[in-house]
């Protein structure tokens, strides 16, 4: 008996619109492989794939791999429209028409600059090349945005969760279990409903929380005919045409997913106001920083890479500076042309560092100081802890600077401090500073928690492409009226839910 032939894709990307756009160098420095690269990458031991590949590759067994790309910037803003048509074109050129089944690992917030829905528009195209009628898996982040054309082109959705994620492999490995259900020659009917919500980054918690009851409550429901049950919160500083809070359903049948559907989205919609955002101005994170008798864990949650911020925004630090703190390790700041100057110089070095020197953004700040390089970095992190656990990060030449007591780690490319590692591959020990401060919003939260127990996280207050506070953002695209942003409003789960059967 012949393998089945499966054909992979991956395509990850989170925009935030109000950043630059996502281009093909951005790309080349995370993730862009090209037909027989993923394979290869897929081959090795242990793969060097997405989490969620890994986990439906681990599940699915042997079949007959077709490649075709992995795409993935992590978070940025939208991707460039003219990278955008060549991955489609991709399509055109590498997918077969003989194949048995699709398998597309996705984030599901993409923007790009040419396409408002972009996962969408990919499975148009698959669906073009393939027909309808071959199974097609498919899963996304949680922060996703789901659109009517996404249920009905794929047979099978799941989204992560966690927040922090922590179950990708899992959610990969559920995906070959219903793949090899569809296979078998089982159907579903799909159905989504979109809430005119969206509730605040830092309220995300799957932990605790309403975000973590009502993620139960999903888990609970997903049995018997109904397959899974995914509550995806959206991307709060995405922007998107298709923004709000979304439930999707894959059941038996398009009547047993509509109902599942609307029961979930009426449950959301009724918690809405349990969703709070409780943030420390910098003021008094200054203030915990110089006072508090136990160590603290800050999240720079505004200017959070892994949401598409910049990750150099210097309000904090130079306030950190300004007031004298001490014992304290900020990171990283992404500042490519420090990094390659502290390369440059070498560790033990002396110098006036210029911050955001070639930065064009007033948002992200200027500051000169002295600083003495302790140490220098370029190699890939093996990272071990939450989010990146298991796999290589590629963070291009690092250093470690001393600005006047305060430890800081400047950065090539772009990326949130949600693991230890990135900290420890300095030789620095964790426990020796009483501040630590992340450029992260919440992934930090299960990288760290050996470290710092949930009362010891501060999410400070400042600003940066990725606030929480949804009236300092500009919504431009989103369809209004939109809870919170327009807190007097009514809505029930029929006035926006689409079936597929």
């Amino acid at each position: 008996m012949s393998l089945p032939r499966i054909a992979l894709i991956h395509f990850h990307l989170e925009s935030n619109r109000a950043a630059p756009v996502s281009d093909r160098k951005e790309f080349e420095a995370q993730r862009l492989l090209i037909g027989e690269e993923l394979a290869k990458a897929a081959r090795q031991t242990p793969p060097r794939v997405s989490s969620c590949t890994k986990g439906f590759l681990s599940e699915m067994g042997d079949f007959d791999m077709v490649p075709i790309f992995s795409a993935a910037a992590g978070a940025g803003g939208m991707m460039d429209g003219a990278l955008f048509d060549e991955l489609l074109a991709e399509i055109d050129t590498r997918l077969p028409k003989d194949l048995d089944a699709i398998y597309v690992d996705a984030h599901g917030a993409c923007i790009a600059t040419n396409d408002e829905d972009p996962e969408g528009t990919l499975l148009q195209r698959i669906r073009a090349k393939c027909g309808c009628d071959i199974p097609l898996v498919m899963t996304l982040d949680l922060h996703g945005h789901v659109s009517p054309t996404m249920i009905e082109l794929a047979d099978f959705i799941s989204a992560y969760r966690t927040n922090p994620h922590i179950d990708q492999f899992e959610r990969g490995a559920e995906a070959a279990i219903a793949l090899k259900r569809l296979l078998a020659g089982e159907t579903t009917g799909r159905a989504l409903v979109r809430l005119p919500f969206i509730p605040p980054s830092t309220s995300q918690n799957t932990d605790t929380g309403p975000y973590a009851r009502l993620m139960g409550e999903a888990i609970a429901l997903s049995k018997g005919d109904v397959w899974n049950v995914s509550l995806c919160s959206g991307f709060t500083a995405g922007d998107s045409q298709k923004a709000g809070f979304n439930v999707t359903v894959t059941a038996c049948d398009s009547d047993t997913a509509k109902a599942t559907a609307t029961e979930m989205a009426a449950r959301v919609w009724q918690a809405r106001e349990e969703f709070s955002i409780n943030l420390t101005s910098i003021e008094d994170s200054i203030d915990l920083m110089k006072t508090s008798q136990t160590p603290l864990i800050f999240g720079d949650v505004a200017d959070n890479p892994g949401g598409g911020g910049r990750g150099n925004v210097l309000a904090l630090f130079e306030a950190m500076l300004e007031a004298g703190v001490q014992k304290a390790l900020v990171g990283m700041l992404f500042d490519p042309t420090l990094a390659a100057q502290a390369q440059e110089l070498g560790e033990g070095a002396e110098f006036d560092a210029s911050f955001n020197r070639e930065e064009s953004s007033p948002l992200s700040g200027k500051l000169t100081r002295k600083a003495k390089i302790l140490k220098v970095r370029s190699a890939p992190v093996e990272c071990r802890r939450g989010l990146y656990a298991g796999g290589l990060q590629n963070l291009g030449p690092c250093a470690l600077l001393d600005c006047n007591g305060i430890y800081v780690i400047v950065s090539t490319i772009r990326r949130q401090l949600c693991d230890p590692a990135f900290i420890e591959r300095f030789d620095l020990d964790i426990a020796d500073f009483k501040s630590v401060i992340v450029k992260s919003r919440g992934h930090f939260r299960a990288g760290f928690d050996e470290f710092f127990a949930p009362e010891q996280v501060i999410e400070v207050d400042g600003p940066g492409l990725t606030t929480p506070v949804l009236a300092r953002m500009q919504l431009n695209k989103t369809p209004r009226p939109i809870y919170p942003a327009d807190k007097d409003m009514q809505w029930s789960p029929e006035q926006s839910c689409w079936t597929v059967p």
